[in-house]
């Protein structure tokens, strides 16, 4: 019998150089250890990084990321969000011998990983550069593609979230639409769980593995639920499971806190 593969999506662990530094009172580094312990239970054939993987930008962040994964023997794949720096994320995480490549095969399926961040801004746009990109590597595969980027396509119904969505999912759609081995989309920047369905493709965001954002909040708004993971099952022939998995983890929140 066929084993599907085994991946899971970490998202948004906004890590400081200093593993005490608290982000509105989460201890992210605290936060995500935790969580990584329960990755390793569900020992994963693949793990992909999803933005936002600092806070404060710095290559001692993404160093600590590095040695919080070295457990990890799976390959592990990443890509950056609005909250990173782009240059010491490439640097730090290749030398820590996590991969770099944005497209490849595993477990009979396509993976694209796309960059949205824009520069100085905290919304996301697929540049023409990334859209052709896109086409370039449908156009010349056929597998089952999951496609996995750090900013929704679709709104989450919280104005001050979704300001910054991606600011040009027409055009990503445009291309996805003519390719119909596209399956699945994932992203973070929310920091919550939400499913959308458009035209066969499933399209799925995930919980921080720090602070998780209130659902359908008007204003910045925390969560009360833990933090967490996306883990995904898929065969060969583009069929998946998918679920998320909460670590409880304990803080005091900065009540005060308008934003983050």
């Amino acid at each position: 019998m066929y084993q599907p593969l085994r991946v899971v999506q970490i998202t948004d662990t906004h890590l400081f150089a200093d593993p005490h530094q608290v982000l509105v009172g989460c201890p992210t580094w605290v936060t995500l250890a935790k969580v990584l312990e329960q990755v390793q239970l569900f020992q994963p054939d693949l793990l992909l990084l999803t933005g936002d993987l600092s806070q404060d930008e710095t290559p001692a962040s993404y160093q600590n990321l590095v040695d919080l994964l070295r457990p990890l023997t799976c390959p592990i794949y990443w890509l950056g969000g609005n909250h990173d720096q782009p240059e010491l994320l490439t640097q730090t995480l290749t030398a820590g011998g996590l991969r770099p490549d944005k497209t490849f095969v595993q477990g009979g399926w396509r993976f694209i990983l796309l960059h949205s961040p824009v520069p100085g801004a905290v919304g996301g746009l697929l540049a023409a550069a990334e859209l052709a990109y896109l086409e370039q590597v449908l156009h010349q595969s056929s597998e089952p593609t999951l496609i996995a980027l750090h900013h929704p396509l679709f709104p989450v119904g919280s104005p001050w979230l979704d300001d910054s969505a991606l600011a040009n999912p027409e055009q990503f759609w445009h291309i996805g639409d003519a390719h119909p081995q596209v399956k699945l989309v994932l992203c973070g920047h929310v920091h919550q769980e939400r499913r959308w369905q458009r035209r066969g493709v499933t399209y799925l965001s995930s919980p921080s593995t720090c602070i998780q954002f209130a659902p359908q909040a008007q204003a910045f708004t925390l969560d009360t639920a833990f933090p967490g993971f996306r883990w995904l099952e898929l065969d060969p022939q583009g069929n998946f499971r998918t679920g998320v998995t909460r670590v409880p983890c304990q803080w005091v929140v900065d009540a005060q806190a308008t934003g983050y």
